[in-house]
């Protein structure tokens, strides 16, 4: 099985708006998640969460803080991820890239497009718990 150390961010607006990313391709594809990707050898995890966010919406944000992780395992793909979830807040028009489309919307608007993981990672920050979910999203 393979191991990765990713780092995903909840994002905030003014307007208790999330930042989404609409993905492109992939078992999630359509579906909405929260930004963020794998943390490259000699990165730290947040210049990695910078990067992806920046990358995948197109929105600059300077401050991260850590608030939990969680394990996400795919016996399908072979392939297990343990994910640190930072949280912070930006503005700015999100803009589409080769990963997806960025949104802000509600969590209510939301809601019904999130996959596993993000609906996850929602709910852990909202609780204001750290400690992390075991979910297995997708055994194709």
């Amino acid at each position: 099985m393979k191991l990765r150390l990713n780092a995903n961010a909840i994002v905030t607006n003014n307007n208790g708006e999330f930042l989404f990313v609409e993905l492109k391709s992939g078992p999630f594809k359509g579906g909405l998640c929260i930004p963020g990707g794998g943390v490259e050898p000699g990165e730290l995890s947040f210049d990695t969460i910078k990067r992806e966010v920046f990358e995948e919406t197109g929105i600059e944000i300077d401050e991260f803080s850590p608030f939990g992780f969680c394990e996400l395992i795919h016996k399908g793909f072979d392939s297990h991820r343990v994910v640190m979830l930072m949280e912070g807040t930006g503005g700015g028009e999100p803009r589409e890239t080769e990963e997806g489309v960025g949104k802000w919307l509600s969590f209510e608007e939301a809601e019904s497009h999130l996959i596993p993981f993000a609906k996850e990672a929602i709910k852990i920050w909202r609780d204001g718990k750290g400690h992390f979910k075991l979910i297995e999203e997708c055994e194709e």
